[in-house]
């Protein structure tokens, strides 16, 4: 199961992922939550996922491509070992966006990148 929490501080939020990204309810609903946002700006704090399957690693590239085609950003933060090793693993960690920072030093630094 997947529960997200959201921080939301426009133009940023922050969706606080725990659980699994896999396959089905799990995946849709992340997808939902993460394009459903009015915010320019969606950070995925993946620090809680124990569990990422290869639809969980579609999923991440898709919400990127997608953002990057509309003017917005995705960025993952803070992944667990086990995320962090997949995203090494499939070599995703040179495409997508993502940092050990918390939430906020996250969103600053963005909104620092995109004012300059």
């Amino acid at each position: 199961m997947l529960r997200i929490d959201i921080q939301s501080s426009p133009p940023v939020v922050t969706l606080l992922c725990s659980g699994r990204i896999v396959l089905g309810v799990e995946a849709e609903t992340l997808r939902c939550m993460a394009e459903g946002r009015p915010e320019r700006r969606v950070v995925l704090d993946l620090h809680q996922v124990h569990a990422l399957d290869a639809a969980g690693l579609g999923l991440l590239v898709d919400l990127h491509c997608r953002a990057q085609q509309g003017d917005r950003s995705v960025r993952v933060a803070n992944p667990s070992p086990r995320v962090r090793r997949l995203l090494s693993l499939t070599n995703l960690n040179s495409l997508l966006q993502f940092s050990d920072l918390d939430a906020l030093e996250l969103a600053l630094a963005g909104e620092r990148a995109m004012s300059a």
